[in-house]
């Protein structure tokens, strides 16, 4: 089935040959009324399947690579892992969300590949079938947009509480923080005496002022570290503003539905090295809190992509410590 929906994407770089993809806005996607739904399916031999859907997004890149993108939803969670399910539900819609329409690859010169083909009309495939079942393949075909080198990206959304003084409390995630990386080239950072990489934010609420984040650090004092390249920065379920004397006794509607820039710096310190890096992205503001966003249970700060630094051995994950200096 050809859709018309058109699925905009932009490239961000981790270094010359490190590539990734994110979507630029939501897309949901009727279901093909000349799809078929088996009334119940047996799973193959020696394996087991659960009864929910579940969409794998390919882009076919101008030189006819595929580059992949996952989109898993659940139909039925109550449907354990079996070797019969005697029930398949129907797919209302497929929904494609931005940070959940990337992909990542590598591949010499990526950046120089990309750059010649931003604005053209690429296209893209959904599948969908059901969990680990490999005879359903309910395809999609859409239209892709590359549209160039990502900007700031908008990170987080937010919306604004004064129940417990001033604070901004998260809402969702939209889209993932950019790999960052120390090292070109996909090199590993050999630390041997263990290492320390050091995090701030600054968030630009303009008129307003500006709050400082962190800063934040991540250290070892484990032998023989290996050290994984890229960077992750800290983010908040929830952001203290009671500091900031010029926000609260002011109308903060005029920030309703605005992004607000975050920039942030990080540097390495390993061995007699210091590598340091340094970036913008943005979070948005929704507007006032509802009740029920207030009363939300709050985790505090979390890492918002996946890194780690792990000992050669690979068996110690003590060597890694994580810290907020107030």
């Amino acid at each position: 089935m050809k859709d018309n929906s058109a699925v905009e994407l932009c490239v961000s770089y981790a270094d010359e040959d490190d590539f990734e993809l994110h979507g630029l806005k939501d897309i949901k996607l009727l279901p093909d009324p000349d799809w078929v739904y088996p009334d119940s399916i047996v799973c193959e031999k020696d394996s087991l399947c659960s009864n929910f859907w579940e969409t794998v997004f390919d882009v076919i890149l101008p030189n006819n690579d595929t580059s992949h993108g996952f989109y898993g939803g659940i139909r039925d969670i109550r449907c354990a892992e079996t070797k019969e399910i005697r029930h398949i539900d129907s797919i209302d819609e497929i929904e494609l969300l931005p940070r959940r329409l990337f992909s990542k690859g590598r591949m010499p010169h990526a950046k120089e590949y990309f750059r010649k083909h931003y604005g053209e009309k690429l296209r893209g495939i959904t599948t969908t079938g059901i969990y680990s079942y490999d005879k359903i393949k309910l395809k999609h075909e859409l239209d892709v947009k590359l549209v160039g080198e990502c900007g700031p990206l908008v990170i987080n959304e937010y919306c604004i509480s004064e129940k417990n003084g001033l604070e901004l409390i998260e809402t969702q995630f939209v889209d993932f923080f950019p790999t960052i990386l120390f090292a070109k080239n996909g090199i590993n950072m050999e630390c041997d005496k263990g290492y320390k990489v050091i995090k701030k934010l600054e968030l630009d609420f303009g008129v307003y002022g500006k709050k400082t984040m962190g800063p934040y650090t991540e250290s070892s004092v484990c032998s023989n570290i290996r050290m994984w390249q890229d960077i992750r920065m800290p983010e908040y379920d929830s952001i203290d503003l009671s500091s900031m004397a010029s926000m609260r006794k002011k109308n903060l509607s005029p920030l309703y539905g605005k992004t607000v820039p975050v920039k942030w710096d990080a540097e390495l310190q390993c061995k007699s090295s210091k590598i340091k890096k340094s970036g913008e992205y943005l979070i948005r503001i929704k507007g006032k809190c509802s009740e029920d966003e207030e009363n939300a249970e709050r985790y505090g700060f979390s890492f918002s992509s996946f890194s780690q630094a792990m000992p050669a051995s690979y068996i110690n994950n003590s060597c890694v410590v994580f810290s907020e200096e107030k």
